[in-house]
């Protein structure tokens, strides 16, 4: 992508954060993003011919950038012994994003834009990548979804309460995960042992 279609694409990005969080998705028109991201309509209709491709590249550019983010912070973390694991929470909630008012702003946008629309592919691809980065790492799947899900029920909590009680739970919700990987590698250490 070229860097003229880059900044098109940002602007286009921005006005669609921008109008979810205003109406949800269905104050997400061509001519309203066409407006705040001033651009022409056919200008639009060349990158995003259709608001629902326009919404879903949106949402898909947000989740791939989310993955990236994740790839990078375990890049160097090897699996086993729940590292990685714990190397995902401490990344998400050591200093939550969600915290941060612009990235706040764009993530409530994304989970506004998840229950309003017909994202499954995204959703799926999102999910399957994430306990790939986490697979191997000696925990079960079981505890995986159980992080997951805990973290994204902060990030949802995160577009309608206050950000203190956003980091005060995340801190709570951080020593309590930690502790059940901790207790999972432990149980599963001493099972081995019993075993030899």
């Amino acid at each position: 992508m070229d860097t003229r279609t880059q900044t098109t694409h940002a602007a286009v990005f921005a006005s669609v954060t921008e109008l979810i969080l205003r109406g949800g998705v269905p104050a997400v028109t061509l001519s309203a993003v066409c407006k705040t991201a001033n651009i022409s309509k056919g200008g639009l209709m060349h990158h995003f011919p259709t608001k629902e491709k326009m919404v879903h590249a949106f949402v898909s550019q947000s989740c791939d950038e989310r993955l990236e983010q994740t790839r990078q912070q375990l890049a160097n973390v090897k699996p086993g012994e729940g590292r990685r694991t714990l190397a995902f929470i401490d990344a998400l909630l050591r200093q939550p994003a969600m915290c941060d008012v612009e990235e706040s702003r764009a993530l409530s946008a994304v989970m506004i834009a998840l229950t309003q629309g017909s994202f499954t592919d995204i959703g799926l691809r999102y999910y399957d990548t994430l306990h790939r980065e986490l697979k191997n790492d000696g925990i079960p799947r079981s505890i995986v979804n159980l992080v997951l899900t805990t973290i994204d029920g902060l990030w949802f909590q995160s577009t309608c309460v206050p950000i203190e009680t956003v980091e005060k739970l995340a801190r709570q919700l951080r020593g309590q995960l930690r502790r059940i990987v901790h207790d999972v590698v432990r149980d599963k250490q001493q099972l081995l042992g019993a075993t030899s």
